[in-house]
């Protein structure tokens, strides 16, 4: 028995690629690092600018460990992107989800400061996961999570009697676009940030039909 078990055990290693991680854990681990450096390298240097072995490198790992991960530096990029979505996620979804189910005004007021917090915070890496490739910013956001989650929570309160969507995919398209230009006016200086949720909200509330 513990010949077989041993013969299995040498085959299995054997079939493994050079290069590859002992197991799914490390796997993961690996996979992670090297996203964070491209993440940190892409904002520094821009995505042009960097190479694979620069990435590899600040990884600490050897370029041929990158390559088994990643064949080149799109791959690593629509990784990134992913990452950032599912990083802008974690704080929306908690924060509009510890509101009570039928305060629809509490969750869209959730809504607009986890999403402007977010925002400000990693504006830099959100550019470089969307014009790093040279896609047009439309393609990008048509079917980002950040924009489908929005249009869920206006259809669902519209379904609640919250407020009046008619069509709650362009609502959420134009109330999205609306909140990145927002951000984007406080960042370039042109109104101030602390000012941002108050005067989307106001804006989101006019698009709804929301009265006081």
């Amino acid at each position: 028995m513990k010949n077989t078990q041993e013969t299995g055990y040498q085959a299995r290693k054997q079939t493994r690629r050079t290069g590859a991680p002992s197991g799914p854990r490390k796997a993961e681990e690996r996979r992670a690092a090297l996203i964070d450096a491209a993440s940190r390298l892409f904002v520094e240097k821009g995505y042009s600018h960097t190479t694979m072995e620069e990435i590899a490198s600040a990884a600490s790992f050897a370029k041929g460990t990158l390559y088994h991960y990643f064949a080149n530096k799109e791959e690593l990029l629509k990784a990134l992107r992913g990452d950032f979505e599912r990083k802008v996620m974690a704080r929306i979804r908690p924060a509009v989800e510890s509101c009570g189910e039928d305060d629809w005004i509490g969750r869209l007021k959730a809504w607009i400061h986890s999403a402007v917090d977010a925002y400000f915070e990693m504006h830099e890496l959100h550019d470089t996961v969307i014009y790093g490739s040279g896609m047009p910013f439309r393609n990008a956001m048509a079917d980002a999570e950040i924009t489908r989650y929005l249009q869920s929570l206006i259809s669902e309160g519209a379904q609640a009697g919250a407020w009046d969507a008619g069509d709650s995919h362009w609502t959420a398209v134009v109330m999205f676009y609306s909140f990145r230009g927002g951000c984007d006016e406080a960042i370039l200086g042109a109104q101030p940030a602390e000012r941002i949720p108050e005067k989307l909200f106001d804006l989101f509330c006019r698009i709804l039909g929301i009265r006081d």
